[in-house]
């Protein structure tokens, strides 16, 4: 490529426009603007001429051409009118993006200003090869002006969002405005099924102040409707090219797409060439809104209320068409104040009126009460779990029973319930198991309720769940915030199909359930995981002590997770040991050091016996 200049390359200091045209109808069009913008910025205009030689000859066969373009421009209008400095400048070139494209760089140029004839426009493609290259991968600030023929600006129509294209929008509109002496409505459209950042909206609200803005509009609907609203009563709108997620390679985004499509009006449309760190930000900040969005959206639309399975004859028939199981097991661990009812409740209301359960077992970690007996006279099978799979050993814990219930139970869905509810109702079971009837697509559901706490004779409405809002929950939003619309990750009830939960691996102890609901997150996704209203639950509250060890261990589980996803070390040896800070009857203070470690069981479909319990060939060597 071979450069011809008229003028010398412009300082450093200046703010340069180049306006690409070479048609004197164009350059008469576009050059007011372009002075506009420059003259906002104190800068000066290059109009740029292009001489494009086919690839197959040199450039040297440009010379011709060269000179008829430079005398069209000396023979152009008189631009001391503009009161900005103008130039002109030639370059010749293969290819008409790459002579803007180097011309933008030799000349230090800071903003390409370009026009379009939307009469040039298909139902294929808005621009052409030029634009759209330039606007995909900007060499500077880029600006796209649809050409109408002269028209009379009253009114500028300027949307905004805090955006990264957001300022050079504000100074293009307040530029425009200027030079058509109009005024500017600020657009500010939030959609009400979208997240709105109140930060964001806080910083936009000094543009209240800016030049030229006498009206300020906010608007609850999404933003392509709001605009088209707010056209016709506008001579131009002023637009960043939006988001291109869908279609990172798309010249614009879906919304300036439309826009343009449907409305008559002058559109702008500026690109921000955002700088690497620029770009970083950016991307961060739009996927934490996507993500935001995405867990609200989830939260709206696998949120259930266990009243919606009331009809238990309906929910069978959901059973049936499925065709499959469901089996329950009841974790116990001295529980005989309780499992009675439990279990008189179950088998009245889910099996012997409506046979929704299957199974009932009984999963005992070593009760000292009468726990067991109970569950036997009800006729309810029941397991010790250290008896089950034996040949692998024992631990202490809520999840190793859980997870050795996968080998004694017969059903596609597997339930679990915590048994030492002092207010038990069936819909603690039917409302975990009613969404996976209903809906196919999901893996996995949990409950949720009001959980009131006891002190001493007193019960407060609110309270409960301390480890679940100090602990879990903060975890979560930091490390799994898909997971942040989960209200009670720890609660104890909840449900899965066999085929899923048989994958994962299980935690021994207090972490079962955070485990539990991160890996079926990561196997499976957001939206095959459901949560359920089971309204309110009485339970037997803890002391700070234990829920001190709980938390720890939770605390073990969520890091685990996290040197597995980012193949770091976290944790050493000495972090599986907690300090205990307890109380002495003299009203002293004494610490002692307590191993709080969860283990991890490898997922149950890995386990050769219950492989052949189930009917599934051998896993593969190795």
């Amino acid at each position: 490529m071979h450069m011809i200049q008229t003028h010398e390359r412009p300082s450093s200091n200046d703010y340069v426009v180049l306006l690409p045209a070479r048609e004197a109808a164009k350059v008469q069009l576009m050059l007011p603007l372009a002075a506009a913008i420059a003259r906002q910025q104190n800068g000066q205009v290059v109009i740029l001429g292009v001489v494009v030689v086919p690839h197959d000859q040199p450039l040297s066969d440009g010379m011709l051409e060269t000179r008829q373009v430079r005398a069209d421009y000396d023979q152009a209008a008189d631009f001391s009118t503009f009161q900005v400095p103008i130039r002109t400048v030639i370059t010749v070139a293969h290819d008409l993006t790459d002579g803007i494209r180097t011309s933008a760089e030799e000349q230090g140029a800071n903003l390409i200003l370009l026009g379009w004839p939307a009469q040039q426009s298909s139902s294929e493609r808005l621009f052409g090869p030029p634009i759209d290259n330039l606007l995909r991968h900007p060499p500077c600030d880029v600006v796209v002006l649809r050409l109408h023929d002269e028209q009379t600006w009253r009114r500028v129509l300027l949307p905004v969002r805090g955006g990264p294209h957001t300022p050079l929008a504000c100074d293009i509109a307040m530029a425009l405005a200027e030079h058509h002496d109009a005024s500017i409505s600020v657009l500010y459209a939030t959609n009400p099924r979208m997240p709105d950042d109140a930060s964001v909206r806080a910083s936009l609200q000094s543009l209240r102040s800016m030049p030229r803005v006498t009206r300020w509009l906010e608007r609850s609907i999404p933003a392509e409707q709001a605009i088209l609203a707010e056209d016709p009563d506008h001579q131009a709108i002023v637009l960043g090219v939006t988001g291109r997620r869908g279609d990172p390679e798309a010249p614009i985004g879906p919304l300036a797409d439309r826009i343009l499509r449907q409305s008559d009006s002058t559109i702008v449309l500026v690109r921000h060439r955002m700088a690497q760190s620029e770009e970083l930000a950016q991307q961060i900040w739009q996927q934490n809104r996507d993500l935001s969005a995405t867990v609200d959206r989830w939260f709206a639309e696998n949120t259930f209320s266990s009243h919606e399975y009331d009809d238990l004859q309906r929910l069978f028939a959901h059973k049936q068409q499925q065709g499959v199981t469901i089996s329950l097991a009841l974790p116990t661990l001295n529980e005989e104040a309780t499992i009675g009812e439990i279990i008189g409740q179950l088998q009245e209301h889910l099996v012997a009126n409506v046979p929704l359960l299957d199974e009932i077992v009984l999963i005992d970690s070593g009760s000292h009460d009468r726990t067991r007996e109970i569950a036997a006279a009800h006729g309810v099978p029941v397991y010790l779990h250290q008896e089950i799979l034996s040949q692998y050993g024992a631990f202490a814990g809520k999840g190793e029973a859980l997870w050795k219930s996968l080998y004694v139970l017969q059903g596609d869905i597997i339930a679990w319930c915590d048994t030492d509810i002092k207010n038990f109702h069936p819909r603690f079971v039917y409302g975990i198991v009613g969404p996976l009837l209903r809906e196919r697509r999901l893996v996995y559901s949990k409950g949720f309720y009001r959980r009131p706490i006891q002190f001493g004779e007193r019960i407060a409405a609110t309270g409960g769940g301390r480890v679940t809002e100090l602990n879990a929950r903060p975890l979560l939003n930091l490390f799994y915030p898909e997971l942040s619309g989960m209200l009670q990750p720890l609660s104890g009830e909840y449900a899965g199909r066999r085929s899923a939960l048989e994958e994962v691996p299980f935690f021994t102890g207090y972490g079962v359930e955070t485990g539990m609901l991160i890996d079926l997150l990561e196997r499976h996704g957001l939206n095959a995981l459901a949560q359920v209203d089971l309204m309110e639950r009485i339970h037997r509250n803890q002391e700070l002590v234990p829920l001190s060890k709980m938390a720890f261990a939770i605390t073990q589980v969520v890091i685990q997770r996290m040197e597995q996803r980012q193949r770091v070390s976290l944790l050493e040896p000495v972090n599986q040991t907690m300090k205990l800070i307890t109380q002495r009857e003299d009203g002293g203070f004494s610490l002692e050091l307590r191993e709080i470690r969860d283990h991890e069981r490898p997922p149950m479909a890995r386990i050769p016996e219950y492989r052949r319990l189930r009917g599934l060939p051998p896993e593969p060597a190795g």
